[in-house]
């Protein structure tokens, strides 16, 4: 296989599924279809493992590239859905579309999926874990992680939930700052985001006044006109996210948005001017 091809789907030659079935639109009818098709898609996972040269030779690291470029391929694919969402939809060649973008995105979340099932495989051959541990994971500290669901304890609104969940990650992690547990990794802009909630949801931001906000952008500005410097510049950036984060915008869909629209400008005065 070429290893230029950002596709998870190996040697299968499409979709994750060997049988070639696409993205219909149907939901699943009971129970035993979502158990078939999972049981497939493992024992599909096991064959490629041992029978595709390609496959045979990928390890955790080597896999990484690939889990990445389908992560943002599912993104695009789910933002192309939204656009349509907030353009409006509509009838005929409309509807049309929109069931093509709802194709598209359920291609996407199934590459996404067949690198998380390739990574607990490569697991299992270890016997660290394999893909029943993942799930039961995640359903056990998902569980936990809703009092206000399966326990006595309430939540008034989403921000709620959201600070709760901060918390009890806090005391399940043993972490002893609501800092700690934050991934360098992230791109700068959703790092940002992440602290500044965090540090919301751990009362260390005083929610009581947003246009306190609007004052300490302008003023982080001011002091960029002032010296110019790095420093200067991400001050800034870090006072435009926490107010975006009060008025509940986040910071890189608006950012997204605004380079959209810029392209669009050029695209425009590229014409006018050809």
């Amino acid at each position: 296989m070429d290893e230029d091809a950002a596709d998870g789907d190996s040697c299968s030659g499409g979709n994750a599924d060997a049988d070639g079935d696409s993205c219909s639109g149907g939901n699943a009818d009971a129970d035993g279809d979502l158990i078939s098709a999972i049981l497939r898609l493992d024992e599909l996972v096991e064959t490629l493992r041992e029978q595709c040269p390609w496959d045979r030779e990928q390890t955790h690291t080597s896999l990484r590239r690939y889990l990445l470029e389908e992560t943002y391929e599912t993104l695009e694919a789910l933002d192309a859905r939204t656009d349509s969402d907030r353009d409006g939809g509509g009838g005929g060649s409309e509807g049309s579309h929109i069931e093509d973008l709802d194709r598209h995105l359920c291609e996407e979340l199934g590459d996404l999926l067949y690198q998380v099932w390739f990574q607990a495989h490569l697991a299992s051959e270890r016997d660290a874990f394999d893909m029943a541990d993942v799930a039961r994971e995640v359903h056990t500290k998902l569980v936990a992680r809703h009092p206000h669901v399966f326990g006595d304890v309430e939540a008034r609104d989403a921000d709620a939930v959201r600070g709760m969940w901060d918390v009890l990650k806090l005391r399940e992690k043993g972490r002893d700052s609501v800092m700690d547990g934050i991934p360098e990794t992230l791109p700068a802009l959703l790092q940002a985001v992440k602290v500044q909630k965090r540090a919301a949801a751990a009362g260390l931001i005083i929610d009581d006044w947003y246009e306190r906000e609007f004052a300490e952008t302008e003023r982080a500005l001011a002091d960029l006109r002032a010296d110019g410097s790095e420093r200067g510049f991400g001050e800034f950036l870090l006072a435009a996210v926490e107010l975006g984060r009060r008025l509940k915008i986040d910071p890189e869909d608006a950012l997204r948005s605004a380079t959209e629209r810029a392209q669009r400008r050029y695209r425009t005065l590229e014409q006018d001017s050809g």
